[in-house]
């Protein structure tokens, strides 16, 4: 073999250890081949997202709520029943333990309690004073009912927690979300 077609077979394959893997990469990304099921967040992903400012939230005295109010913060929404029963009160117990033990992350957060009734004990203020108490007037928009909603800063309502949800896993889910957004 000359020196010329030696040349030519390294060039074939330098070009064929590149561009090779590459094709195959591209074939796999558009035809979806190896997606992997599983997914890494807890909660259930709300697709797609509804707005916050669509539950037309209002404070005790009937002002019209909205998120600027709070500095574009993310917030965890807990809609709760009519009435703050026990499980009520054991889950806003939960949401500030969560709230806490996010550390110095947590000034991005704020924690709301909406339901439909709007009024609620004074012993719950006293309890919870960071706590955010709201009334919905269209609660058409938690579409999954009573429960946990994560709501980004643009107002998204993004993810949800039913009602016997593990404190463990919100608050492996608001580490990631803190963590790998620059908003709020």
């Amino acid at each position: 073999m000359t020196t010329k077609t030696n040349n030519r077979w390294t060039l074939y394959a330098v070009f064929g250890v590149t561009a090779v893997p590459l094709m195959f990469a591209m074939l796999m990304y558009f035809n979806l081949w190896g997606v992997p099921e599983g997914r890494t967040n807890f909660g259930e992903l709300l697709l797609p997202p509804n707005d916050i400012q669509q539950a037309q939230l209002v404070d005790q005295e009937s002002m019209p709520w909205s998120q600027i109010d709070l500095d574009k913060r993310w917030l965890v929404v807990y809609l709760s029943p009519k009435d703050c029963d026990q499980s009520c009160k054991e889950a806003n117990h939960l949401l500030r333990q969560i709230h806490t033990a996010v550390g110095k992350e947590s000034h991005r957060i704020t924690r709301i309690l909406v339901n439909s009734q709007g009024n609620f004990n004074d012993q719950l203020q006293l309890d919870y004073p960071a706590l955010v108490l709201l009334k919905s007037l269209s609660l058409e928009t938690f579409e999954k009912g009573e429960g946990i909603y994560i709501v980004d800063p643009l107002g998204n309502m993004m993810m949800y927690y039913s009602t016997g949800f593990e404190g463990k896993e919100l608050l492996k889910d608001l580490k990631k979300l803190l963590r790998t957004s620059n908003i709020g």
